[in-house]
């Protein structure tokens, strides 16, 4: 199982490893990671984009990536998968800070306002440093005012 930290700096803990920083194999490699564990699924054109890259360095920054998260792993074994030009990760081995956070504000926001606190406790918790705190390409920006945005209106809502 990889459990992906995106709230704070993005990290991954594997098989008792702790991958953070230059782990990713450098900026790029960890930035497309983050974003398919924020975003979902994505095409090779929709991250070059966003990362402003080119389509060819995308490619080979997910090889670098493949090859710092499962060394050694066959691409079609790996976690990050790559199915008709869409670039993913395995749901069934992954989990996700960020994935959590909505699971608990959903939770929060389908109960009476007396019975939020647990919910809402443990959401505070899972995001208590800005998500992608190191990152500051527009994309994560935006993910960062999105998931404080999120917390503040729940907590508002009566």
């Amino acid at each position: 199982m990889f459990d992906i930290q995106l709230f704070g700096r993005v990290e991954v803990r594997t098989r008792g490893v702790l991958l953070a920083g230059p782990d990713f194999g450098g900026d790029h490699p960890r930035r497309l990671l983050a974003l398919l564990a924020l975003r979902g699924e994505m095409s090779t054109s929709e991250l070059a984009g966003l990362l402003g890259e080119k389509k060819k360095s995308v490619e080979s920054d997910m090889s670098v990536l493949r090859d710092h998260l499962e060394p050694g792993t066959a691409p079609r074994d790996s976690v990050v998968r790559r199915r008709d030009g869409r670039w993913s990760l395995d749901p069934d081995r992954v989990r996700i800070d960020v994935a959590r956070f909505d699971e608990l504000i959903t939770a929060a926001l389908g109960r009476p306002a007396e019975r939020r606190v647990k919910p809402l406790t443990a959401a505070s918790f899972v995001a208590c440093r800005p998500l992608l705190e190191e990152e500051d390409l527009p994309w994560a920006t935006e993910a960062r005012d999105a998931y404080r945005t999120k917390l503040e209106h729940v907590t508002q809502v009566n």
